[in-house]
Protein backbone atom coordinates (compact mmCIF):
# COMPACT_ATOMS: atom_id res chain seq x y z
CA UNK A 1 0.00 0.00 0.00
CA UNK A 2 2.96 2.58 0.93
CA UNK A 3 4.67 1.58 -2.65
CA UNK A 4 1.50 2.42 -4.42
CA UNK A 5 0.39 5.29 -2.41
CA UNK A 6 4.31 6.70 -3.41
CA UNK A 7 3.24 6.08 -7.14
CA UNK A 8 0.10 7.62 -7.16
CA UNK A 9 1.55 10.77 -5.57
CA UNK A 10 4.45 10.73 -7.77
CA UNK A 11 2.09 10.61 -10.84
CA UNK A 12 0.35 13.76 -9.54
CA UNK A 13 2.68 15.57 -8.70
CA UNK A 14 4.22 15.24 -12.20
CA UNK A 15 1.37 15.84 -14.10
CA UNK A 16 0.67 18.71 -11.97
CA UNK A 17 3.47 20.38 -13.16
CA UNK A 18 3.78 18.91 -16.36
CA UNK A 19 1.05 21.21 -18.45
CA UNK A 20 3.15 23.21 -20.99
CA UNK A 21 2.19 24.49 -24.74
CA UNK A 22 2.99 22.68 -27.06
CA UNK A 23 1.08 23.44 -29.74
CA UNK A 24 2.75 25.86 -32.50
CA UNK A 25 6.03 24.90 -31.91
CA UNK A 26 8.83 25.89 -34.47
CA UNK A 27 12.50 26.35 -35.41
CA UNK A 28 11.45 29.24 -37.78
CA UNK A 29 11.29 32.13 -34.96
CA UNK A 30 7.78 32.55 -35.69
CA UNK A 31 5.30 33.04 -32.62
CA UNK A 32 2.28 31.22 -32.95
CA UNK A 33 -0.39 33.41 -31.24
CA UNK A 34 -2.84 31.93 -29.18
CA UNK A 35 -5.99 30.36 -30.22
CA UNK A 36 -7.95 32.25 -27.22
CA UNK A 37 -7.62 34.94 -25.54
CA UNK A 38 -6.05 34.70 -22.18
CA UNK A 39 -5.51 37.51 -19.53
CA UNK A 40 -1.56 39.01 -19.22
CA UNK A 41 -1.78 37.63 -15.47
CA UNK A 42 1.95 37.02 -14.66
CA UNK A 43 1.96 33.70 -14.68
CA UNK A 44 0.50 33.35 -17.88
CA UNK A 45 3.33 35.83 -19.24
CA UNK A 46 6.14 33.59 -17.50
CA UNK A 47 4.54 30.72 -19.36
CA UNK A 48 4.66 32.75 -22.79
CA UNK A 49 8.02 34.32 -22.22
CA UNK A 50 9.24 30.50 -21.36
CA UNK A 51 7.92 29.47 -24.61
CA UNK A 52 9.23 31.59 -26.69
CA UNK A 53 13.03 31.37 -24.99
CA UNK A 54 12.35 27.26 -26.33
CA UNK A 55 11.34 28.51 -29.81
CA UNK A 56 14.05 30.59 -29.39
CA UNK A 57 16.52 28.45 -28.67
CA UNK A 58 14.61 25.42 -31.61
CA UNK A 59 15.87 28.28 -33.64
CA UNK A 60 19.39 29.15 -33.18
CA UNK A 61 19.95 25.40 -32.55
CA UNK A 62 18.84 23.71 -36.19
CA UNK A 63 20.00 27.64 -37.87
CA UNK A 64 23.12 28.14 -36.05
CA UNK A 65 23.63 25.74 -33.60
CA UNK A 66 24.29 21.57 -32.86
CA UNK A 67 21.50 20.81 -35.60
CA UNK A 68 22.58 23.12 -38.23
CA UNK A 69 24.79 21.67 -41.11
CA UNK A 70 27.21 24.01 -40.45
CA UNK A 71 28.18 25.61 -36.38
CA UNK A 72 27.98 29.57 -36.35
CA UNK A 73 29.67 31.35 -33.64
CA UNK A 74 26.78 34.28 -34.52
CA UNK A 75 24.90 31.38 -32.05
CA UNK A 76 23.70 33.46 -28.79
CA UNK A 77 23.44 36.75 -31.05
CA UNK A 78 21.05 35.09 -33.15
CA UNK A 79 19.53 33.17 -30.24
CA UNK A 80 19.03 36.79 -28.07
CA UNK A 81 17.84 38.42 -31.00
CA UNK A 82 14.78 35.93 -32.20
CA UNK A 83 13.74 35.64 -28.33
CA UNK A 84 13.67 39.52 -28.13
CA UNK A 85 11.17 39.51 -31.52
CA UNK A 86 9.23 36.91 -30.06
CA UNK A 87 9.26 38.79 -26.69
CA UNK A 88 8.17 42.20 -28.70
CA UNK A 89 4.79 39.64 -30.17
CA UNK A 90 3.91 38.50 -26.97
CA UNK A 91 3.72 42.32 -25.48
CA UNK A 92 1.71 43.24 -28.34
CA UNK A 93 -0.34 40.27 -27.94
CA UNK A 94 -1.32 41.39 -24.42
CA UNK A 95 -0.74 44.49 -24.32
CA UNK A 96 2.27 45.08 -22.08
CA UNK A 97 5.76 46.18 -22.31
CA UNK A 98 8.25 44.19 -23.98
CA UNK A 99 10.43 44.49 -20.70
CA UNK A 100 7.60 43.20 -18.47
CA UNK A 101 7.42 39.78 -20.46
CA UNK A 102 11.41 39.61 -20.60
CA UNK A 103 11.14 39.87 -16.62
CA UNK A 104 8.71 37.63 -16.37
CA UNK A 105 11.12 34.65 -17.67
CA UNK A 106 12.08 32.04 -15.11
CA UNK A 107 9.33 33.53 -12.47
CA UNK A 108 6.55 32.04 -10.79
CA UNK A 109 8.27 28.48 -11.32
CA UNK A 110 6.86 27.32 -7.71
CA UNK A 111 4.93 25.17 -8.39
CA UNK A 112 6.87 23.57 -11.78
CA UNK A 113 9.80 23.23 -9.03
CA UNK A 114 7.55 21.48 -6.43
CA UNK A 115 5.96 19.35 -9.06
CA UNK A 116 9.73 18.37 -9.97
CA UNK A 117 11.41 18.19 -6.84
CA UNK A 118 8.77 16.59 -4.62
CA UNK A 119 9.06 13.08 -6.58
CA UNK A 120 13.01 12.77 -6.06
CA UNK A 121 12.57 13.64 -2.68
CA UNK A 122 10.14 10.67 -2.15
CA UNK A 123 11.96 8.32 -3.80
CA UNK A 124 15.35 9.18 -2.07
CA UNK A 125 13.09 9.00 1.38
CA UNK A 126 12.13 5.34 0.47
CA UNK A 127 15.49 4.47 -0.44
CA UNK A 128 16.90 6.06 2.93
CA UNK A 129 14.05 4.50 4.83
CA UNK A 130 15.25 0.84 3.29
CA UNK A 131 19.52 1.42 3.69
CA UNK A 132 18.69 2.27 7.38
CA UNK A 133 16.38 -0.35 8.20
CA UNK A 134 19.16 -2.59 6.80
CA UNK A 135 21.99 -1.12 8.64
CA UNK A 136 20.14 -1.64 11.82
CA UNK A 137 19.39 -5.27 11.55
CA UNK A 138 22.78 -5.63 10.35
CA UNK A 139 24.02 -4.31 13.38
CA UNK A 140 21.82 -4.66 15.95
CA UNK A 141 22.30 -1.99 19.20
CA UNK A 142 21.53 -4.47 21.91
CA UNK A 143 23.75 -7.39 19.74
CA UNK A 144 26.74 -4.83 18.68
CA UNK A 145 27.47 -1.89 20.56
CA UNK A 146 26.14 1.46 19.14
CA UNK A 147 29.40 2.82 17.41
CA UNK A 148 29.01 0.36 14.81
CA UNK A 149 25.98 1.02 13.52
CA UNK A 150 26.12 4.86 13.92
CA UNK A 151 29.62 4.50 11.91
CA UNK A 152 27.77 2.76 8.88
CA UNK A 153 25.14 5.08 9.05
CA UNK A 154 27.51 7.73 9.13
CA UNK A 155 29.44 6.73 6.23
CA UNK A 156 26.50 5.62 4.09
CA UNK A 157 24.54 8.51 5.10
CA UNK A 158 27.53 10.79 3.71
CA UNK A 159 27.85 8.77 0.56
CA UNK A 160 23.83 8.86 -0.41
CA UNK A 161 23.93 12.51 -0.20
CA UNK A 162 26.62 13.16 -2.33
CA UNK A 163 25.20 10.60 -4.81
CA UNK A 164 21.66 12.03 -4.22
CA UNK A 165 23.16 15.65 -4.70
CA UNK A 166 24.63 14.81 -8.39
CA UNK A 167 21.42 12.39 -8.85
CA UNK A 168 19.32 15.11 -8.09
CA UNK A 169 20.41 17.73 -10.58
CA UNK A 170 20.29 15.00 -13.42
CA UNK A 171 16.44 13.83 -12.22
CA UNK A 172 15.70 17.72 -12.51
CA UNK A 173 17.39 18.45 -16.14
CA UNK A 174 15.28 15.09 -17.28
CA UNK A 175 11.67 15.83 -15.66
CA UNK A 176 12.65 19.93 -16.90
CA UNK A 177 13.19 18.41 -20.76
CA UNK A 178 10.47 16.25 -20.75
CA UNK A 179 8.11 19.14 -19.41
CA UNK A 180 9.41 21.28 -22.13
CA UNK A 181 9.70 19.09 -24.66
CA UNK A 182 13.31 20.07 -25.47
CA UNK A 183 16.50 18.47 -24.24
CA UNK A 184 18.87 20.95 -24.97
CA UNK A 185 18.80 22.68 -21.69
CA UNK A 186 21.26 25.41 -22.88
CA UNK A 187 21.73 27.86 -20.19
CA UNK A 188 17.87 27.14 -18.90
CA UNK A 189 20.15 24.91 -16.60
CA UNK A 190 20.96 27.19 -14.61
CA UNK A 191 17.47 27.70 -13.71
CA UNK A 192 16.27 24.24 -12.47
CA UNK A 193 16.12 24.00 -8.72
CA UNK A 194 18.29 21.61 -7.57
CA UNK A 195 20.96 22.98 -9.33
CA UNK A 196 20.82 26.12 -7.75
CA UNK A 197 20.35 23.87 -4.44
CA UNK A 198 23.32 21.78 -3.94
CA UNK A 199 24.10 22.41 -0.47
CA UNK A 200 20.68 22.21 0.86
CA UNK A 201 19.71 18.90 -1.49
CA UNK A 202 22.66 17.74 0.77
CA UNK A 203 22.18 18.68 3.97
CA UNK A 204 18.32 17.67 4.02
CA UNK A 205 19.45 14.04 2.35
CA UNK A 206 21.40 14.09 5.42
CA UNK A 207 18.64 15.05 7.48
CA UNK A 208 15.98 12.69 6.06
CA UNK A 209 18.84 9.90 5.87
CA UNK A 210 19.55 10.31 9.57
CA UNK A 211 15.83 10.45 10.84
CA UNK A 212 15.19 7.40 9.17
CA UNK A 213 18.04 5.59 10.76
CA UNK A 214 17.21 7.00 14.15
CA UNK A 215 13.57 5.49 13.56
CA UNK A 216 15.04 2.26 12.05
CA UNK A 217 17.14 1.97 15.51
CA UNK A 218 14.42 2.16 17.60
CA UNK A 219 12.61 -0.10 16.12
CA UNK A 220 14.90 -2.81 15.67
CA UNK A 221 15.66 -2.37 19.73
CA UNK A 222 11.65 -2.87 20.02
CA UNK A 223 11.79 -5.74 18.40
CA UNK A 224 14.52 -7.09 19.83
CA UNK A 225 13.15 -6.68 23.68
CA UNK A 226 9.40 -8.03 22.28
CA UNK A 227 11.06 -11.16 21.17
CA UNK A 228 12.90 -12.18 24.44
Amino acid sequence: MRTQSLVIVMLFVLGAGGCVRRDGRNSDCRWPGETSNHAGSARHLSADAEYAEDLAIRYADVHFGMKSPKKSEKYGAERDQCMASLFEEIGKEHGVPVTQVSGSLGQNRAYIDLAEVVPFVLLYSFGAIVAARMIWRRYPPPEDSWAVGTAMTLFVSLVLAAGSTLLGELWNWFAEGSRIGNNHMSYRAGRLFLVRHRVELFAAALVIFWLAAINAARHVRLEHFNGR
